[in-house]
């Protein structure tokens, strides 16, 4: 019955190890979130940079999966290039050891259920004092989820320490180290936590159970074991997804090939030379020491393995949203990042199916989109006009599916501020296309008309056309906020010369007889709200809510 109940005792503390570890995780997740985002878009511009902040990123939040999930993100989006989420999921590689070090310094040292009890709970009754959502609750989840990691240790230490008991260590002796690497990597497989394997590790070591070259075997395996993980979570992801599980797996694969092949001189290293006798610590300085050799080996090789695996991994098709993920709302700003890129596609499509409707070639745009055009209706040789605005209609509707999504989901302010501005880009985009798309049979008349002055005033209009649209391409040098303010201007005050000048010609015609109303409202129409819609749109998917505000507030140009 002692057996029974020791081991049950061994499950439950591995069970709340990882509770305590998932608790630990959302609340850092929520307390450290837009800094830590903001740390890792802005600081990771080098290889090397990248590396360090995946190192303490990881040994802040412990859980490298949290970070990998952002990377993955960011890379999508664009935020950081994939040379940068390449260093800093190889960092985040050296940065998970962190908790091995912490459990090797104060878990198997101190009385750990002493230390835990009081932190359990000062942390139940803050989470159930606080209001969700709150600051104040999150670090109380914070608290809870330690507290209940330390419980979880002492459970499996004291487990290892009677299982140990029950059976000889030295009937173990007789395995080769290769049958301890895949019992590490199979675990990993299973509980899906590398660090969860460790602190096994750590408790069977500290109990005698195992000697440290099977241990340090076991650490090895765990490390192996987190590339299961990425394999899955790639197997129907993007191909920015599988070119950095790619990565992960290929760094795993190498370091852990180097650290088994090398296990009994790197050991000697840590205890011989290095004088690290504890096995305790021991085992943690192997784990930290063959993940640094495996970054020192691939970090100056990540702009060719980037290379690599940009050719590698490429889109199997061409779908209708190019940017937008479904796992985007998991990270608000990557989601809006890829909302507003997906936004600009829909403009740029739009403005490209108003300019062919005015037998315009769709050659002018406002940012450098190539790789969005691949593929896409209007910018092929031959536009089948209903479908390509069928095309457009489709594109929003996805575009608003997702963001509406992320309008149903905890935002900080600016975030739901940014989203609530989207949503009229998208719609003024289409409303410019269906301006068009009102009058097009009507242009055609103009257009194939045996009047020669309806035909030559076609002319005419369609130029006056051109020098809006080529107004647009100055917004590709407008990278700073007040330079695209001051851009987005001209534009505007461009618009409405464009239209100011038609509406003179229309008058002129008018005053002679020689149009009728319904030809009048065509062409004011047709003149006026394509070009506002655009713009319009465009203010709001380029500038940020006040600058958006200030531009809407500008009085029409005379």
């Amino acid at each position: 019955m002692g057996e029974e109940f020791d081991l049950w005792r061994l499950a439950a503390g591995l069970g709340l190890f990882l509770f305590g570890m998932h608790e630990l995780e959302h609340a850092l997740t929520q307390l450290a979130g837009r800094s830590f985002k903001k740390f890792l878009s802005e600081y990771t511009a080098k290889p090397l940079r990248g590396v360090v902040a995946g190192a303490l990123s990881t040994a802040a939040l412990q859980s490298s999966s949290v970070v990998s999930l952002i990377v993955l993100a960011f890379v999508g989006t664009g935020i950081i290039s994939l040379a940068s989420a390449l260093g800093i999921v190889f960092g985040s590689n050296l940065g998970t050891t962190m908790t091995g070090w912490i459990v090797a310094t104060i878990g198997f040292k101190l009385d750990i259920e002493a230390l835990a009890l009081p932190i359990i709970t000062i942390g139940g009754f803050g989470v159930v004092w606080s209001a969700a959502g709150t600051r104040r609750a999150g670090v109380s989840h914070f608290i809870i989820g330690f507290g209940l990691m330390l419980m979880g240790l002492e459970f499996m230490k004291s487990g290892a320490l009677v299982a140990t008991a029950m059976f000889d260590p030295t009937a173990l002796a007789g395995y080769p180290l290769i049958i301890f690497l895949l019992a590490g990597l199979l675990l990993t497989a299973i509980i899906q936590s590398s660090s969860a394997t460790i602190m096994i590790t750590l408790s069977a070591l500290y109990a005698g159970a195992i000697p440290l070259e099977s241990a340090a075997a076991i650490a090895i395996g765990a490390d192996l074991g987190t590339t299961i993980t990425a394999l899955l979570g790639s197997l129907a992801g993007s191909a920015a997804k599988k070119r950095v599980a790619a990565a992960v797996v290929l760094f795993n694969v190498v370091a852990d090939t180097i650290a088994f092949l090398s296990l009994v001189p790197l050991l000697k290293l840590i205890t011989k030379i290095i004088g690290i006798s504890d096995p305790l610590f021991a085992l943690v300085a192997f784990h930290s020491l063959f993940n640094l050799i495996g970054i020192v080996i691939f970090l100056p090789a990540i702009p060719l393995l980037s290379t690599w695996l940009d050719r590698r991994f490429r889109e199997d098709d061409t779908p209708m949203l190019r940017h937008i993920k479904a796992s985007d709302t998991a990270v608000a700003e990557a989601a809006l990042e890829n909302i507003t890129r997906e936004t600009l596609r829909l403009i740029d499509q739009a403005a490209a199916l108003n300019q062919v409707t005015l037998g315009l070639p769709p050659d002018h745009t406002f940012y450098d989109s190539r790789e969005d055009r691949k593929g896409v209706c209007v910018f092929s040789s031959e536009v089948d006009y209903d479908r390509c605005y069928a095309e457009i209609k489709q594109l929003e509707g996805e575009i608003l599916r997702h963001a509406l999504a992320l309008q149903g989901r905890p935002l900080e302010a600016d975030e739901s501020e940014r989203l609530s501005q989207i949503i009229p880009s998208i719609r003024n985009a289409v409303q410019a296309a269906k301006s068009m798309k009102d009058v097009n049979a009507d242009l055609e008349l103009f257009r194939g008309s045996v009047n020669d002055r309806f035909n030559a005033y076609f002319g005419q209009f369609r130029e006056a056309a051109r020098e809006f649209y080529e107004a647009l391409d100055s917004l590709r040098r407008s990278d700073m906020p007040a330079v695209r303010f001051e851009t987005l201007v001209e534009i505007k005050n461009t618009s409405e010369s464009v239209h100011n000048r038609m509406r003179h010609r229309i008058y002129d015609e008018v005053s002679r007889g020689e149009l009728s109303e319904v030809e009048i409202s065509t062409l004011l129409n047709v003149n006026r709200e394509a070009s506002q819609s655009l713009v319009s749109a465009l203010a709001d998917a380029l500038l940020n809510m006040d600058a958006a505000r200030d531009f809407a507030s500008l009085p029409a140009a005379r």
